[in-house]
């Protein structure tokens, strides 16, 4: 199913493009303060383009973090989506020509943004070492090292579950339980794509369609929940109906880019970076939770 919408045209993706849509994820992560915590990174890394040959052992363990995303949500029948520029090369789909492009190479500079949408019930989880081991994601987690698995899976993800846990039970939404509701488990945009908002356009696409696919099920539909680390971030949600659930701070030791200093930042530097490294969890009901959605 595709839609076009001015300047994009928005699909699922290709399992054969998935390779080319981690890519894009990696670069659009790259200044993001966690996923270099994550790391334990003591200098920045480096852009992954078309002529990036062999990489490092650093962007190879970081590429492979991405790609388990996309085979995780392959896995639990979630989203792939993905916005692109149509052109004559890469034309919108139509009654005479169907099938749209594949981006299946580098640099597909065509594509603006990808969306990842996990079904209820289906999560990253320790508890599910099988389709851990299937994704990669088991793999990738070791590969940070036992300092990096633990601020992924204890400090950060163990505020995120405080803050939706806390947030749902606060507003009586889905049994207080994160796992009853749809999660969005990516959203980016193309460091490389110049336009306005596409990574949100899409996310909203992709959860309107979700919605209307459970209303022809006969299901009521399910509200969405993200977690996020950027203040950006944050107001792109609001812009579309997420609200903030939950917020807190999280003492890195590191620069604002979440880049380990020695020795650790101090004064004006620690400050910035304390601003820097926070962790909001928002959530997005159906307008038939009895409010306004809130897209514009």
């Amino acid at each position: 199913m595709s839609a076009t919408d001015s300047d994009l045209v928005f699909r699922d993706a290709d399992p054969s493009e998935d390779d080319e849509l981690a890519r894009i994820m990696y670069n659009a992560f790259l200044p993001i303060w966690n996923h270099n915590w994550f790391q334990c990174l003591t200098s920045p890394l480096d852009p992954i383009t078309s002529t990036t040959t062999p990489l490092t052992p650093l962007q190879t363990r970081r590429l492979a973090f991405y790609r388990s995303w996309f085979a995780l949500v392959r896995i639990h029948k979630g989203a792939v989506t993905l916005a692109y520029t149509p052109s004559t090369t890469n034309p919108a789909p139509s009654s005479t020509a169907p099938d749209p492009p594949l981006f299946t190479t580098s640099p597909s500079n065509a594509i603006a943004a990808v969306v990842l949408l996990l079904p209820p019930h289906a999560r990253p989880s320790w508890s599910e070492p099988l389709i851990g081991w299937r994704s990669g994601l088991l793999h990738a987690l070791f590969g940070l090292g036992l300092r990096g698995i633990w601020r992924v899976a204890v400090t950060f993800e163990g505020n995120v579950e405080r803050m939706i846990s806390e947030g749902l039970k606060a507003r009586n939404v889905a049994g207080g339980h994160q796992g009853n509701l749809v999660m969005c488990h990516g959203c980016v945009r193309n460091p490389q794509w110049q336009g306005k908002a596409p990574a949100r356009r899409l996310f909203d696409w992709a959860i309107r369609r979700w919605w209307t696919r459970e209303r022809e099920a006969g299901r009521a539909p399910t509200p969405v929940w993200l977690d996020t680390s950027i203040d950006e971030g944050v107001r792109a949600y609001e812009e579309i109906g997420f609200e903030i659930l939950g917020e807190c701070a999280v003492e890195t030791g590191a620069d604002v880019n979440g880049i380990k200093l020695e020795p650790e930042p101090t004064g004006e530097a620690k400050d910035k970076a304390r601003k820097r490294s926070r962790q909001w969890v928002m959530l997005r009901l159906p307008p038939e939770e009895g409010k306004s959605d809130g897209a514009k």
